[in-house]
């Protein structure tokens, strides 16, 4: 794309005017720069973004808002364009309101207030990349399948391959135990089952992903090797399909916007977990996975289809 949509949504207008300026002035993010509007009401927003032309590609919210909350605003908007990429902007968060913010939104990247502008920009740009993938797929399998149809030609899993990683053995044992049960679970899309691999050393998981592949990545943040901030950033770059989950009793604030920022977490399970939270959390993910799998398979028969 040439120009890219921007909503920014923030109950200061003094914040607004700070973030339009600086999104505005060199050096420019996008072939063509962008397309800005800001709004103060959540409400407005949300209107605006189902009008005809109220498409956005990135959509950055304040988390704390007198009308609506960043994370509700998101989630709403997230129906509304679910390839569109989000982005809190916010000063003031707390545990509750990050997990929420991962969990339920399922956020892209959180920016704390004062913000760096290089480091804003930076995470608009990776965003933007993010949100072409995203749109060429659909834009490509939607054309695929008006033209062809076919789209059982994408055959979904009966068993996905989990990765759990934590250094305490009793951990291991009972999330294999709750996760590793032969029974078949019915998801959001279909039967499948889940085979459980585990491992006590980072070190050993990553050679694992080296030889063969997961579609799930369950890892603890407080390893003695490495924390599971670089275990997850190691494993995006061997595996950058597998669904990353951070599980811990001991994760703060800071270590969730790395998780999100650095590691591409999608969600996160607090210790000690419900299993029914967990198995629904990996349903969640695998869901979407799955969709952004199908639309990248379709894409590439369209562009196949299209050279001969």
């Amino acid at each position: 794309m040439d120009t890219y949509r921007i909503l920014l949504l923030d109950d200061d207008d003094f914040i607004l005017a700070a973030l339009r300026r600086e999104l505005l002035s060199m050096p420019y993010i996008g072939h063509a720069g962008l397309e800005i509007e800001t709004f103060t009401s959540p409400f407005a927003a949300l209107s605006r973004a189902q009008e005809h032309d109220g498409y956005f590609d990135v959509a950055i919210s304040d988390i704390r808002m007198p009308e609506m909350n960043g994370i509700d605003f998101l989630k709403a908007f997230g129906n509304i364009h679910p390839d569109a990429v989000t982005i809190i902007l916010s000063g003031h968060t707390d545990m509750q309101e990050l997990i929420q913010a991962i969990n339920e939104a399922h956020i892209n990247f959180f920016i704390a207030k004062p913000w760096n502008e290089y480091y804003l920009k930076s995470a608009l740009w990776e965003a933007i990349r993010q949100y072409d993938t995203r749109y060429e797929n659909r834009q490509l399998a939607n054309q695929y399948l008006q033209r062809f149809g076919l789209r059982h030609q994408f055959k979904r899993k009966e068993i996905y391959h989990l990765m759990i990683v934590d250094d305490d053995s009793h951990v291991l044992r009972a999330l294999e135990r709750e996760l590793g049960e032969s029974y078949t679970t019915r998801g959001a899309f279909g039967l499948y089952r889940l085979e459980v691999d585990t491992f006590e050393h980072a070190d050993a998981a990553l050679q694992a992903a080296h030889e063969r592949q997961f579609d799930v990545v369950i890892g603890d943040y407080a390893m003695p090797e490495m924390n599971g901030i670089e275990f997850f950033r190691r494993i995006k770059g061997v595996q950058p399909d597998a669904v990353r989950m951070l599980i811990s009793g001991a994760a703060d604030v800071e270590v969730l916007i790395a998780a999100v920022n650095t590691a591409g977490v999608s969600h996160f399970i607090g210790k000690p977990w419900h299993d029914y939270e967990l198995r629904a959390a990996i349903d969640r993910a695998l869901s979407h996975r799955e969709m952004e799998l199908e639309n990248r398979f379709l894409a590439n028969l369209h562009l196949l289809k299209e050279k001969h």
